[in-house]
């Protein structure tokens, strides 16, 4: 990152940035992501083919969530989207935006479309409220309170999370500047403990290509179309939700204090046996793609003990997809 691209008292470690006297709420800088342009005229009929998300159903005051997998249903990344004027953006975690775009190139040389990264010269930016609101699994809950707003003067967008949360896309220099004329500035981790209170897991580098996207609820969470034509890895994630049982869902993982866990930890009893992974972490909060079925107590991962529970919207579940397994499908 480039050292132009933020000028604020503070620092950025494993938990993100971190200012001089961090507050509990307000405006921070979500320093571990970073945003992909894909503009020209076949950019649409482009990511149509490629993406989980329905693009023809996409409006300019919503953004939605989406992922582009493997020939074989795995996610390669997942993102939010939105339109920017003639162009869609991406936000992704920052080391995943070059990965992202070089797998997309190798379909790209048939449209024409182009692909920028913006590393340095915009910037996301982020306000966390004092307490996430709650929201129930209707979908149309999450449209309604997923709204994207166009700031024409400084060429912005401002996107609301159906929790409370909204995060902005900004140039640099506006970044800069709204972040050095708040009264108060809070961590990034605040940000980030709000996706997994909500379940929300993004693919990382070291989670790359690992999970087909109902591992991490990216259905109940919107982020596929069921209705759309084909697209990359389609016929896998589809026979997996309306023909087979998935083995594995997302669970809240917690330990007694914190502690430093990496993604992809293996999650294992107490006979080794390993039961699931860890998707994501923060402090003594995270979460785990698991297998349906796990012991009360016993569970580690790595040499830490920790806790699972299920999450708000699949307690009293042990399944998220219906009908019996198709043979055909696997969920190693």
């Amino acid at each position: 990152m480039s050292e132009a691209s933020i000028v604020l008292p503070g620092q950025i470690d494993p938990q993100g940035f971190i200012p001089e006297q961090p507050a509990t709420q307000g405006l921070t800088w979500l320093s571990a992501f970073a945003l992909l342009e894909i503009s020209g005229p076949d950019s649409e009929r482009f990511l149509q083919g490629q993406l989980t998300c329905d693009m023809t159903s996409l409006k300019a005051d919503r953004w939605t969530l989406g992922a582009c997998c493997t020939a074989k249903g795995r996610m390669v990344a997942n993102f939010v989207i939105a339109r920017h004027g003639d162009s869609v953006w991406l936000r992704l975690p920052r080391a995943q935006v070059s990965a992202l775009r070089q797998h997309l190139a190798r379909y790209a040389v048939f449209f024409k479309v182009t692909m920028t990264e913006h590393l340095d010269d915009w910037l996301v930016t982020a306000d966390v409220p004092a307490e996430l609101s709650a929201y129930d699994d209707n979908p149309d809950s999450l449209s309604d309170g997923r709204l994207l707003q166009h700031d024409s003067s400084d060429n912005s967008l401002t996107l609301h999370w159906p929790d409370g949360r909204v995060e902005y896309w900004l140039p640099a220099e506006k970044a800069n500047a709204q972040l050095q004329q708040a009264p108060k500035l809070t961590a990034e981790h605040q940000w980030w403990l709000g996706d997994i209170a909500e379940g929300i897991v993004w693919v990382e580098e070291a989670s790359r290509e690992a999970w087909v996207p109902q591992f991490i609820d990216w259905h109940i969470h919107e982020g596929i179309s069921f209705r759309k034509g084909c697209y990359t890895g389609q016929e896998i994630v589809a026979r997996l939700q309306y023909l087979g049982k998935s083995k594995k869902n997302l669970v809240a993982v917690s330990t007694v204090a914190d502690a430093n866990i990496a993604i992809m930890t293996a999650l294992q009893d107490s006979q080794g046996k390993t039961l699931g992974d860890i998707a994501a972490w923060c402090g003594r909060l995270g979460l785990a793609v698991m297998n349906s079925d796990w012991p009360e107590s016993g569970i580690k991962a790595g040499e830490i003990p920790v806790t699972l529970a299920r999450l708000s919207y699949t307690e009293g579940t042990t399944e998220q997809n219906n009908s019996d397994a198709d043979p055909a499908i696997t969920d190693n």
